[in-house]
Order: structure tokens, then C-alpha cells, then sequence
């Protein structure tokens, strides 16, 4: 009986291949253009956005609170573009006054006319927000508004009923609370970091959908998990910032997928303060 030939082949490891220089410029930049422009869905961005369509249909104003990097921008912004016509969207600078604020607003509805004397942009914002089929008025770094611009903003909602949602860190609320306008946008959503679970689904979306590196990185396992959890304390920001550089410098090395040694180096100088050479030395 002639025996198979299965049992006499050798097995041989498949081994992933190695991107050439070129390509492991072009497939870093194309990371890095995929999380600059791409919406990463997390369960917590998901809860916001029910909560957002809630005070659409209620007609109330409210704030969304969170810390840095968590993705409090990304996520109402991304909420704007999938109904740029009935949901506008701001970012306010330092400082802003009631005038620059209008203005912007005004800019982004495409209004014919969005400049002039500050007494007349609440009144033509006013009666352009329901006159445009507008449902919503997201304000993101609400925190950098002036008290004008933040007691203007209660006006415009008694006078054209759209509502209003502002977008900060914890100081939004003491500044609210300073100017007696906490019950004025009362309904509060908080946007903390990603949870346990959601932090897991993420990376290995992440993984799947951006990277798609010739070898798998197993982000959402063992060690690498850890090093990513530790790190970035589930803070969307800094992981797109940390998972951007470490793939850049794995590929450079000849690796097929993140390298936990490269992403641990990486992982660990993100945000520290600089220590002088002396002090450190002192210090071991």
C-alpha cells in the first residue's frame, strides 16, 4: 500500500512577509490618515448619540462632560457629519465672545450673512436655526466661552426653542454654576474613559479594520493589552497617538506587527516630564 504523501512532506512555517521600505512608509501613512478621518465606534460614543437624539426630540439643552482624549470631539463631531443638515457643530477658541461665537454658527449653517454688529447675529441666528430645519447646536471647548457668550446662548434657546449642547471638561460646570446657568442646560451626559469591555472591542476593531498588519498584533490580549490599558487609561486620544508610533517603528524594525517591546519603550515615555540626566542617576 503506497503510503500517503501528507505523511511524508515537511511542514513548513508560513512566515509573514516583511513590507520594503516604501511600503512601510506608505502603510504608516495610511494608518495614520485612516485615524484621522475614520470614526472608531465604541459602546460609549453609541450611548452618547441615543442621548443626543433624545434632546432633539424633548427639545432640551444639556452638556457633555468629560476628561481630555477621551473623545468627546471626535465623537459629536462625527455625530454632526452623519446629519450635517439638521445638526450644527462649533469649536470655540479662547475666550470666545458672543459675537465670534454667533458668527461661527452662522458660518456653519452656510448662512449668507454671518458677520456684523453683535446685536443683530443672536436675533438673525435666532430666526435662521428653525427657518433652516436645524435640530441641534453642538458648542465643543464650551469651557473657553466668555459669561456674555454663555448667558446669550440661554437667550437664543427662549427665543428659537433648537436645542443647545455644550461640550467641556469639568470646569464647564463650575463656570455654569458661577453664572447661574447649570439648570439652564440641566440634562448632563458624562463621557468617561472606555470601560473594561468596550476597551477590549475596540482594539480589536482597531486591529481588524486600520492596522491590518501582515502578522496579528493580539492588541486586545495578554501583555500588549495590558501595556495599552496601563498606558492610555482608556482614553481614545493617546491610544490612536501611541498605536500610531508604535506601528511606525515596529515596521522600521522589520517586524509584521506591533512590537510589544517597541510598544512597551513607547507606551512608557507617552506624557512623562522630562528628567535631567543628574536626577535620574540620583535617583537609581
Amino acid at each position: 500500500m503506497a503510503r500517503s504523501q501528507l505523511a511524508t512532506q515537511p511542514i513548513v512555517e508560513a512566515l509573514a512577509p516583511q513590507l520594503s521600505l516604501k511600503a512601510q512608509i506608505a502603510k504608516t501613512i495610511d494608518i495614520e490618515d485612516i485615524f484621522r478621518t475614520c470614526f472608531i465606534t465604541t459602546d460609549r460614543a453609541s450611548e452618547c448619540f441615543r442621548w443626543l437624539d433624545e434632546l432633539r426630540i424633548l427639545k432640551q439643552c444639556g452638556r457633555i462632560i468629560g476628561p481630555r482624549n477621551v473623545g468627546k470631539s471626535r465623537a459629536t463631531l462625527h455625530y454632526r457629519e452623519e446629519d450635517r443638515k439638521r445638526v450644527s457643530y462649533v469649536k470655540t477658541w479662547s475666550a470666545s465672545s458672543s459675537k465670534r461665537l454667533f458668527s461661527q454658527i452662522l458660518k456653519d449653517i452656510n448662512h449668507a450673512a454671518p458677520t456684523g454688529k453683535k446685536q443683530d447675529l443672536r436675533p438673525r441666528l435666532a430666526g435662521s436655526l428653525e427657518l433652516f430645519g436645524l435640530e441641534l447646536v453642538i458648542i465643543d471647548n464650551a469651557d473657553n466661552l466668555q459669561k456674555e457668550a454663555l448667558l446669550d446662548l440661554k437667550q437664543l434657546f427662549e427665543e428659537c426653542h433648537v436645542p443647545i449642547v455644550l461640550v467641556g471638561g469639568k470646569e464647564l460646570d463650575d463656570i455654569l454654576q458661577d453664572c447661574d446657568l447649570l439648570t439652564n442646560f440641566p440634562t448632563l451626559y458624562e463621557f468617561e474613559r472606555l470601560e473594561y469591555n468596550d476597551f477590549k472591542k475596540t482594539l480589536s476593531t482597531i486591529e481588524l479594520d486600520i492596522l491590518s498588519l501582515p502578522e496579528s498584533s493580539n492588541l486586545a490580549e495578554g501583555n500588549i493589552f495590558e501595556i495599552l490599558a496601563g498606558s492610555t487609561g482608556g482614553r481614545m486620544g493617546i491610544l490612536v497617538k501611541i498605536l500610531t508610533k508604535a506601528v511606525l517603528h515596529s515596521l522600521k524594525n522589520g517586524f509584521s506587527k506591533v512590537d510589544e517591546s517597541i510598544l512597551e519603550k513607547i507606551a512608557s515615555r507617552y506624557g512623562t516630564k522630562y528628567i535631567p540626566l543628574e536626577n535620574r542617576n540620583r535617583n537609581e
